[in-house]
C-alpha cells in the first residue's frame, strides 16, 4: 500500500476514537452521577456510533493483514472507508465542541 494512503487511513482512525472519546466525555454529565446519558445522546451512539466502532475494528484489521489493495477498486473502497472514518469524527468532535460551549454559558 502507498505509504501516504497508510498515514492518512491511519489518521482518520485516530480523529475518529478521538471524536468519539470527546463525544462521551463531553455529553455525561462529569460522571458524577454515572455515566448517565440523555435521549438524544443515546440515539446519536447508536446511529453514528456503532458504525464507527465497525469501521475503526475494520480498518485496524486491513491495516494490519493487508499489504496492498487488489487494484484500482481496493483503492475507491479504502478512500470511501477514510471519508466515512472522517466524517463521523468529525460529526462527534463538532457535537463535543458544540456541548462544550452550551455548558460554559
Amino acid at each position: 500500500m502507498v505509504r501516504p494512503v497508510r498515514i492518512l487511513w491511519i489518521s482518520a482512525v485516530v480523529v475518529n476514537i478521538v471524536g468519539l472519546a470527546l463525544f462521551l466525555l463531553q455529553t455525561s454529565p462529569g460522571f458524577s452521577q454515572g455515566f448517565i446519558l440523555d435521549v438524544v445522546n443515546i440515539m446519536l451512539l447508536q446511529i453514528l456510533g456503532i458504525p464507527s466502532a465497525v469501521l475503526v475494528v475494520a480498518s485496524l484489521l486491513l491495516l494490519k493483514y493487508t499489504r496492498k489493495p487488489p487494484g484500482w477498486a481496493g483503492y475507491i473502497g479504502i478512500f470511501i472507508m477514510i471519508g466515512a472514518l472522517l466524517w463521523i469524527g468529525g460529526y462527534f468532535l463538532l457535537f463535543a465542541r458544540l456541548m462544550l460551549f452550551e455548558n460554559v454559558r
